[in-house]
């Protein structure tokens, strides 16, 4: 039987994934290959780890919920 893993694991690695993607776009636009245009358009906002962290806290308290009204 294969285990979830810990919300905390989950939030590292989309933490991992966003700065990387970001610091890709940053060596691509230091070497020429896009503009500052297309940086700003491509990269993640400095918000989203926020919007993110709202996003998790809000998907636990809704599911949390139904499962307390289911067992009523």
């Amino acid at each position: 039987m294969k285990k979830n893993p810990p919300l905390r694991f989950v939030k590292s690695q989309i933490i991992h994934s966003i700065a990387n993607h970001n610091i890709t776009l940053i060596e691509l636009e230091k070497a020429g290959k896009i503009n500052a245009s297309e940086f700003l358009a491509q990269s993640f906002p400095a918000s989203s780890m926020q919007t993110i962290d709202n996003a998790i806290k809000d998907s636990i308290e809704l599911f949390n919920s139904k499962e307390s009204s289911n067992e009523n």
